[in-house]
């Protein structure tokens, strides 16, 4: 059976209520930190052992956004193996771009909007600052909000991208078409704060 695809801001909520719709979930939903190697063996040791019962067993992964390239190769495999097994796999992304193409093709994808009452995880005061220091072309404070959430750069830049959406008075701008550009090949997460901060200081 082809496996699910649930992407956008309440991708995750989305699999876990379908999930319990379907079956029995076997665990917590794997990967909430960015999917690992060792993610896609836990995905085997879960099928391997899911138990008899009246439901089908159901697993959660991701976000596949947010996965590394290794992590993806092993999940390919994995999802190969268990295609004629009991486990249903149910997986998810924030953003349907980042998941590479050869995911995609594999699954059906279902969008997940956003309801009145959803608030981005993203746009905390980090992204706010970052936003306002760029829209200022203040090198040194961008440089120095990078490296206070150097731990959590990938979420910085995509809060910092939000609030360029929410907050930017043109968004065909060349100014912020360049940051795009230069941003968006981040978003999945591979990289270094200090892609991060070369991005946004190419793109100034």
């Amino acid at each position: 059976m082809t496996p699910l695809l649930f992407h956008g801001p309440l991708a995750r909520g989305e699999a876990v209520a379908h999930a319990r719709s379907l079956g029995r979930l076997l665990g917590d939903p794997i990967g909430d930190t960015g999917l690992k190697v060792d993610d896609s063996r836990e995905i085997v040791r879960l099928a391997g052992n899911a138990g008899v019962g009246d439901k089908p067993p159901v697993l959660v992964v991701g976000p596949l956004d947010r996965a590394t390239p290794e992590a993806v190769d092993g999940l390919l495999k994995t999802l190969e193996d268990l295609a004629d097994g009991p486990v249903r796999i149910l997986l998810w992304a924030d953003f349907y771009g980042g998941v590479i193409g050869t995911i995609r093709s594999r699954t059906l994808d279902r969008w997940c909007p956003p309801d009145e009452r959803w608030t981005s995880p993203f746009m905390d005061d980090n992204a706010r600052a970052l936003y306002r220091a760029w829209s200022k072309k203040d090198v040194a404070t961008c440089l120095s909000v990078i490296h206070a959430s150097q731990r959590d750069w990938a979420a910085l830049l995509h809060g910092f991208c939000e609030f360029i959406v929410e907050e930017h008075p043109d968004l065909g701008s060349p100014e912020t078409t360049a940051v795009w550009n230069h941003v968006r090949p981040l978003l999945d997460g591979r990289g270094s704060h200090l892609c991060a901060a070369a991005a946004l200081l190419e793109a100034m």
